[in-house]
């Protein structure tokens, strides 16, 4: 298990860091993106846990296994601030248990082909949804893949371990750097996209003021 210094860091780099980067560049007010910093970086720590087990559980289910026992978050009222698990059962081939363990990193690689998509399309307005929504598109899995890549090369015996044990050093170090890539990839596009956007809307905004402004003068005029 990786030191709680380390994960702090990670959190602060993977998580924290991009966030601060779209409401600093995104020239929203004050008001609106405080509120958003503190909130959405605590709904991703008590929803982080939760995706990824039951990820595992669908993965499982999907091969025909079942959760034998699960915990989908740490138990916060007894002082424990990590520890989740979803148990397979009934997975006696080798294909299956790959499965079960590479299933959360498959969504993620979902995720960030989603957010590649939907962003380039445009976003709302509302900051608060453009942070929630960047977060479970694209930090939330650059977290997972990075985090736990990160504890297989301090000697964590974690998913990624055990799907070595499986495939081979070869095929995994292939698929997490072909997925680390994909993490950067999608993460900086889309925080170029959002700030992009916001600053337009800004400037729509200001513009769509002054017309309305004119507007009025010209009324008054008449």
């Amino acid at each position: 298990m990786q030191s709680y210094l380390l994960v702090t860091c990670e959190i602060l780099v993977i998580v924290v860091m991009p966030l601060l980067v779209l409401y600093r560049k995104g020239n929203w007010p004050l008001r609106k993106i405080i509120p958003s910093l503190v909130v959405i970086p605590v709904i991703w720590y008590f929803s982080y846990s939760i995706v990824h087990e039951l990820s595992h559980a669908a993965g499982t289910y999907l091969v025909g296994g079942k959760v034998i026992d699960y915990r989908l978050i740490p138990r916060f009222w007894l002082g424990e601030f990590r520890g989740a698990w979803a148990t397979p059962g009934g997975l006696t081939q080798s294909w299956q248990q790959l499965t079960a363990h590479v299933f959360p990193y498959l969504m993620d690689i979902v995720c960030f082909v989603s957010a590649i998509l939907i962003f380039r399309r445009g976003s709302s307005r509302n900051p608060f949804v453009i942070g929630i929504a960047f977060m479970l598109l694209c930090l939330r899995p650059a977290f997972n893949i990075l985090g736990e890549t990160i504890g297989l090369l301090t000697g964590w015996r974690g998913d990624l371990y055990n799907m070595q044990q499986i495939v081979g050093p070869f095929a995994l170090w292939s698929f997490i750097l072909f997925s680390i890539g994909l993490a950067i990839y999608s993460t900086s596009s889309t925080l170029s996209h959002l700030v992009r956007f916001s600053k337009q809307q800004i400037r729509q905004n200001a513009d769509d003021t002054k017309h309305n402004i004119v507007q009025k003068g010209e009324k008054n005029d008449d």
